[in-house]
């Protein structure tokens, strides 16, 4: 009668165990897997804790164009007065110039500043860039904002930094996704015509129209220097080449 008692009994412990219980202007262009389904400290990943609060979610991210101060050169519109020789960063949701002064720092409303140029402090290659409000849209839509001017000329090359948040969208049930909101950015290219900007045309068939009659010696351009219109630096080349057309006629 041992045997079976002995066997009822390691029946019986197993079963115990396994029911144990077991997150720019002229005038200032010059200046997890199945085996991890429980963590080693015997709590499943999806169990909730009464009485543990949740870690809280953060703001990741931040609204500038970039965080670094940057030597500038500011045109007002207010008596087209220029304003120099200071550090500035750009806020781009608050749509507002931050300066570095000897007193602190001031806060310049975007609708005030005609233009602004930035000059990297390492390669100290300048940066411009221009009001949206003097621009339109096709909807003839006044615009807020600032565009980088990335290539300059009677068909200028644009860019629009916008910013936006990824809302947190973590499941306590499953574990998954962030406890943060997000912050992200988001650049679109333009081009601009008699003062309206339109989004830049995402194929060669479509881009090629915007040259008119230089569109053939654009498009054997494209061909023989072997260049793609969904790479930036390739978009610069060729608008810096049809404007030089343009402008040596």
């Amino acid at each position: 009668m041992k045997k079976p008692v002995l066997i009822f009994l390691g029946l019986s412990l197993g079963l115990l165990v396994l029911a144990q219980p077991n997150v720019v202007p002229n005038n200032i262009r010059s200046v997890n897997t199945l085996e991890k389904l429980y963590d080693p400290d015997g709590l499943g990943r999806t169990d909730m804790l009464y009485g543990i609060p949740q870690p809280e979610g953060k703001v990741v991210g931040d609204t500038y164009f970039s965080t670094q101060w940057k030597a500038s050169t500011i045109l007002l519109y207010k008596d087209e007065k220029m304003v120099e020789g200071f550090l500035t960063r750009y806020d781009i949701r608050a749509n507002e110039i931050e300066v570095k002064t000897q007193s602190g720092i001031k806060i310049v409303s975007g609708d005030k500043v005609k233009s602004f140029i930035w000059i990297d402090s390492v390669s100290r290659v300048p940066s411009y860039f221009v009001n949206a409000k003097d621009f339109k849209d096709k909807d003839q839509t006044t615009l807020s904002g600032f565009f980088q001017v990335v290539v300059d000329g009677p068909l200028p090359l644009l860019k629009q930094t916008t910013v936006y948040v990824k809302k947190a969208d973590y499941s306590v049930q499953f574990d998954v996704g962030s406890r943060d909101d997000k912050i992200l950015k988001k650049t679109e290219l333009y081009f601009a015509r008699d003062g309206q900007v339109m989004e830049l045309p995402s194929s060669k068939k479509k881009l090629l129209p915007l040259f008119g009659d230089k569109a053939e010696a654009i498009g054997k351009f494209i061909q023989d220097q072997n260049l793609t219109v969904s790479r930036e630096a390739d978009l610069v080349t060729i608008f810096n080449h049809y404007n030089g057309l343009i402008t040596a006629n």
